[in-house]
C-alpha cells in the first residue's frame, strides 16, 4: 500500500491518529456541522502533510493548512460556526 502525501482528517479516519483524537476527546477541537475538524476558536485543522517516513517505515506527518488565524484576532472573534 502507497503512503498517501496528504490526509484530510474526519470521523471516520480521526481514530488512527491518537494524537488528534485525545484533542477531540478533551474539546480542543471539533467537527462542525460539515464534517470539518476545527480549532475551538474556529480556525480548520489543516490537511496532514507527509513529511518523512521513518528508518522502519513510519510515516511522519505535520499539518499544514491554508486558512489560519490566531485564537485571539479578529477572524477568531467574529467566526460564525456553520
Amino acid at each position: 500500500m502507497k503512503t498517501p502525501q496528504k490526509i484530510r482528517l474526519t470521523k471516520n479516519n480521526i481514530s488512527k491518529w491518537p494524537s488528534f483524537q485525545k484533542l477531540l476527546d478533551d474539546g480542543k477541537k471539533v467537527f462542525d456541522a460539515h464534517g470539518i475538524l476545527r480549532y475551538t476558536h474556529g480556525a480548520p485543522v489543516g490537511e496532514l502533510i507527509l513529511t518523512r517516513i521513518k528508518k522502519d517505515g513510519t510515516p511522519i506527518y505535520k499539518e499544514s493548512a491554508e486558512e489560519w488565524f490566531d485564537p485571539d484576532s479578529k477572524a477568531a472573534k467574529e467566526f460564525k460556526w456553520p
